[in-house]
């Protein structure tokens, strides 16, 4: 993988709490935004913006299996500033809402 996408990739983990244009991704890495997103797609197979979201996901799957926050927190801590877009988009994800994966997850 190219120094460039690792320093975009280290950039999105290091910020998931807030967010993140694309253009700053961009601009860190001395890019234009159209090359990012070519380079990027090349190399993780995934456009910028929705490696971003699965990053986000992951991070949300996460908070589940070791805290308590409650889904504006978890919203929050993951970059999304309303909680019912990140309910949406973590439904579509998983396939559940996070409080009924939380549920599953103390069944076992």
């Amino acid at each position: 993988m190219s120094p460039k996408a690792q320093v975009a990739i280290s950039f999105m983990e290091d910020n998931l709490h807030r967010p993140i244009p694309i253009e700053e991704i961009a601009r860190l890495v001395r890019l234009s935004r159209s090359r990012l997103c070519y380079l990027f797609k090349a190399e993780v197979g995934l456009a910028p913006t929705q490696y971003l979201k699965k990053l986000r996901m992951e991070k949300s799957l996460e908070l589940l299996r070791t805290s308590f926050l409650n889904i504006k927190e978890f919203a929050a801590k993951v970059g999304y500033n309303d909680s019912t877009h990140f309910m949406r988009e973590f439904k579509k994800a998983y396939g559940s809402t996070s409080s009924q994966h939380r549920a599953s997850l103390r069944t076992y």
